[in-house]
């Protein structure tokens, strides 16, 4: 089956939800990519922190540390574009 970890590729069209969900995908087609162990250590539940860390390899994949990423890198876009705008040069230095 289909389980937390699993890769798929599907295919369809995106429609109006008519449920909880605004938008729904109307699939037409489905592939398992690649399965995923049942003792896969993410599940769909909340996760400490201090259990993240056990699993540093896994961590971007949570909501909280995805999150995070989103928000530096959006940070971080807008710092470089306000430099940029300023004429400033980005230098990587040694």
């Amino acid at each position: 089956g289909v389980g937390t970890g699993c890769a798929v590729s599907i295919e369809g069209e995106v429609v109006k939800g008519g449920g909880k969900q605004p938008i729904e995908l109307k699939a037409s087609s489905f592939e398992l990519v690649g399965g995923c162990e049942s003792d896969y250590p993410l599940q769909k539940k909340r996760h400490s922190l201090e259990f993240l860390r056990s699993i540093a390899h896994l961590r971007p994949r949570t909501n909280t540390l995805a999150a995070a990423a989103r928000i530096r890198s959006t940070l971080a876009q807008a710092v470089h574009a306000f430099f940029d705008e300023e004429g400033f040069n980005y230098v990587h230095s040694p």
